[in-house]
């Protein structure tokens, strides 16, 4: 699948002024992203795409495990495997 705001997959944004629509696309075309801005006065704005783009989502990492001869995480000074391993 290709990244949003690519050739591929431009980023779609629906406007009610050509002010706004002019902004998105400066902004965008300044940080290389491809966009098509859609200038629609009766229907109701969705810049979720643009908004998606300057926020991007940071995937959740997993916090390491340690070891079983790991020191314990709970300070103890025990191995893990003699402490909370158990």
């Amino acid at each position: 699948m290709s990244r949003l705001g690519s050739r591929d997959r431009p980023a779609v944004v629906r406007v009610r002024s050509e002010e706004i629509g002019r902004k998105i696309l400066a902004a965008c075309k300044e940080r290389g992203w491809e966009v098509i801005v859609g200038i629609e006065p009766d229907k109701p704005e969705d810049i979720s795409d643009f908004q998606r783009l300057l926020n991007p989502i940071e995937p959740v990492r997993a916090l390491p495990t340690p070891g079983r001869n790991d020191p314990c995480h709970c300070g103890s000074g025990k191995k893990f495997k003699k402490c909370h391993g158990a």
